[in-house]
């Protein structure tokens, strides 16, 4: 059925005493702090100001359980459009990022955001030891916990409910919206879930793994210089090639004296670690892509230890998620006994893995009502590993049929995309507000192109990818890709400009 959404139909929001008047919603679990009438112009949100349209902001606390204290903010713009979007979280959450929220109440959707029910940087899992109910608030319940806060409070600000629900993330947040088509699939129309770690729990162990390989012996650690050579070497053997590509690492190996050019055997098994994954876990990163900047030195081959970067990932999820031992280190990492910790252990009666690994192929409730799911990832990522996202839609595509998961679930792979986006080909096609289509409509804009699947009927068969100079928005378009629905391989890249 198609539905008159959009401007034209927008709803007017109340006055201020109709925004205060929210203070006073009443349910079992539910403390609304503040709602104060925002006018339209500049909002100062943790020192940085964002343009916002005038809108009813809404902070308030969920209490399911005795021990969680889910923070959210919901944002009610003026001229509302009908839609609720909810936004994701990157990383161990902790935080609401009002820039996202800003943007999306630009686009005239009531939005909401939620930290998850702790107060931490993206990089700090210390809130989890001897709390296992704000886990399962992290992993899933905060999902709910804000959308069912978010409509109570919608219906009663604008007189009616939303027209059309969306679960909008990336990465961790990208996993919250699988999760939130698995768990909740009654409650959303629409899902964009991308660059997701599907499986969380054994993606933090082969972080452990890769790290545990390169730091118990000097020998064993990638030197920055030789990243170069790793690309050159996995572009001549892998340019034909479809993702993922590995290569022979012994072909890098050194003839002679060791040098920028090639590896010692140690540093070549390294790598073939980090290309193949584990046993446990046979996903691995990309070589093709390991000398971009800001992609393996940042993420991989960090040295800084207190860094944001993979090591941080594992560290932090080994001491407080899954052993409870904050002194612990990578180089204590035992693969025969933890990577299985990792999954198999146990808080509040569930295993960590079905706390927080979205990876149930079973859509069929979502899919039965409606809903549709569109995915992406970027093949040049060095922060989630695109592997089992791209695995998890070919056991969709197994376990209901190809053309019954394509008419609910799309997938999109852009090839030299980087974590969400950025890289050096094109990866700006409207997943966020830093990452703009090039024009506003849904083949452009992967935003607009589920709009237009859920509200009108149309599924999207290819985006267009847009690399901007610096990956600047506004800066000059330097080229464009179209990305066409999985399997099918994104087109050549287009150069644009003089």
């Amino acid at each position: 059925m198609t539905l008159a959404l959009g401007p034209a139909g927008a709803a007017v929001a109340g006055d201020d005493r109709r925004c205060a008047a929210l203070v006073s919603t009443s349910r079992p679990g539910l403390e609304i702090v503040s709602a104060t009438l925002v006018p339209a112009g500049s909002f100062m949100a943790a020192d940085q100001a964002i343009q916002v349209p005038a809108s009813c902001r809404v902070v308030g606390l969920a209490r399911p359980t005795q021990d969680s204290e889910i923070g959210f903010e919901l944002w009610l713009p003026d001229g509302w459009t009908g839609r609720y979007a909810q936004l994701g979280n990157g990383g161990f959450a902790g935080n609401i990022d009002h820039p996202s929220l800003a943007a999306e109440i630009r686009r005239g959707n009531a939005a909401a955001m939620t930290d998850t029910g702790h107060k931490a940087s993206q990089f700090d899992a210390s809130w989890a030891l001897g709390h296992p109910q704000k886990v399962i608030d992290y992993g899933y319940r905060s999902i709910k916990a804000t959308s069912d806060a978010a409509n109570l409070l919608i219906r009663r600000y604008y007189d009616r409910p939303p027209q059309r629900r969306y679960y909008i993330g990336c990465s961790n947040g990208g996993r919250q919206a699988l999760m939130a088509a698995q768990r909740y699939p009654d409650d959303w129309d629409g899902i964009l879930s991308g660059s997701p770690a599907v499986q969380w729990t054994r993606q933090l162990a082969t972080f452990a793994a890769f790290q545990r390989r390169l730091r118990s012996r000097h020998e064993n650690w990638i030197p920055h210089i030789k990243l170069p050579a790793i690309q050159r070497a996995a572009m001549a053997e892998c340019a034909a090639s479809s993702l993922p590509c590995r290569i022979d690492v012994r072909r890098l190996v050194c003839r002679g004296a060791d040098g920028p050019e090639c590896l010692t055997a140690d540093q070549a098994r390294s790598l073939d670690l980090i290309q193949s994954g584990t046993s446990h876990f046979p996903y691995g990163f990309d070589p093709r892509f390991a000398a971009l900047r800001d992609n393996w030195d940042r993420w991989i081959l960090n040295r800084d230890r207190s860094a944001p970067s993979e090591l941080a990932f594992a560290t932090q999820a080994y001491r407080y998620l899954i052993l409870g031992q904050p002194g612990w280190r990578v180089e204590q990492y035992d693969p025969k006994r933890d990577n299985v910790r990792a999954s198999t252990r146990m808080i509040a009666g569930q295993s960590l893995s079905a706390i927080l690994d979205a990876d149930d192929t079973n859509l069929k409730r979502f899919a039965r009502h409606g809903g549709k799911l569109i995915m992406y990832v970027g093949g040049a990522d060095a922060v989630i590993l695109p592997g089992p996202a791209i695995d998890y839609y070919q056991r969709l595509m197994r376990n209901a049929g190809a053309s019954p998961t394509r008419s609910f679930a799309r997938l999109f792979v852009a090839p030299g995309m980087q974590h969400c986006q950025g890289g050096l080909a094109p990866n700006a096609f409207g997943q966020a507000w830093v990452a703009p289509g090039l024009d506003d409509d849904p083949r452009h804009d992967i935003r607009l192109a589920l709009e237009a699947w859920v509200e009108r009927g149309r599924p999207p068969t290819a985006i267009v990818a847009a690399k901007y100079k610096d990956d600047r928005i506004g800066g000059a378009v330097i080229a464009t890709q179209e990305l066409l629905a999985y399997p099918a391989p994104a087109g050549a890249i287009r150069a644009s400009g003089p």
